[in-house]
């Protein structure tokens, strides 16, 4: 009986033997230089981004200056574009020499493009859709002062000093910031406004119900920018309040609309708050 199972045991396992070479033989190589492209997209890809969220965090803390974090978070831009670049040349590259993508070029081009995707919907296109101005009031004739807060040195350097040009540029970006007249006594209307101050966490800096003033800083975007505010209550003859206000960025040139959006806002909803 051991004569007669030997030969077969002998037959099977060549047989074995060249099916599972012929598996091994089907399965592709990894192809050398995708996985170099690969490892450069993918370690480039976290890198820009440790950069891009560190600067971010370390900004919003003040860790390092306001400018600065948001500067290096958009100096990560350009390299993911290029690493986007790359991870495509990589992507393609193993498709034709029928290797495959491996994963590492098509994750580095998700992430990449998923950044730039916030580059583009948080700044670019916010700036593209915003005049270049960091200094927005409802009265240019007569903008509210600051008394308590300092108000920045530079704010008129983009327009060399003059005041008029700031006016001009003013009136063209928004024609219609205006003050708003509200049907109720003064000391109510800032009491008012110093409710929805609080409310919308800005750190007050002086609040005078005797002069109708409000001064406070609010803060922009996640890096959380510092722009002063004033608010300024009017007494008008028939017993109603006039509300001028203005809002300031304490640095950089463009304020990506935040200023003027929050006077906006700030006068609709004083003008919304029902009388008492």
């Amino acid at each position: 009986m051991s004569d007669d199972t030997t030969p077969e045991t002998a037959t099977e396992t060549p047989t074995e033997t060249t099916a599972e070479a012929t598996d091994a033989d089907a399965k592709p190589a990894k192809s050398r230089i995708t996985r170099w492209i690969g490892n450069f997209t993918l370690g480039g890809a976290l890198i820009m981004l440790l950069i891009a969220l560190g600067s971010l965090v370390l900004a919003r803390y003040n860790l390092i200056g306001k400018l600065t974090g948001f500067r290096y978070f958009m100096m990560t831009m350009y390299p993911y574009a290029a690493i986007a670049v790359v991870a495509v040349i990589g992507i393609v590259i193993g498709m034709v020499r029928k290797r495959g993508p491996g994963w590492c070029n098509p994750l580095a081009l998700v992430l990449s493009l998923v950044m730039l995707g916030v580059f583009y919907t948080q700044v670019i296109a916010p700036a593209r859709a915003a005049p270049f101005m960091h200094d927005i009031t409802t009265d240019v004739d007569d903008p509210p002062q600051f008394e308590t807060l300092t108000l920045r040195d530079d704010f008129l350097e983009m327009y060399e000093g003059d005041i008029e040009a700031w006016r001009s540029a003013h009136r063209e970006s928004y024609p219609d910031m205006e003050p708003v007249i509200i049907n109720k006594a003064p000391d109510l209307v800032i009491a008012d406004a110093r409710a929805l101050a609080e409310e919308r966490g800005w750190e007050l800096a002086e609040n005078s119900p005797e002069a109708g003033r409000l001064e406070a800083t609010a803060t922009a975007g996640f890096i959380r920018f510092y722009d002063d505010v004033v608010v300024e209550i009017t007494p008008i003859a028939d017993g109603t309040a006039r509300v001028d206000m203005r809002s300031i960025s304490r640095v950089g040139g463009s304020d990506l609309g935040y200023n003027a959006a929050r006077i906006e806002a700030f006068l609709a909803d004083l003008e919304a708050v029902p009388n008492r």
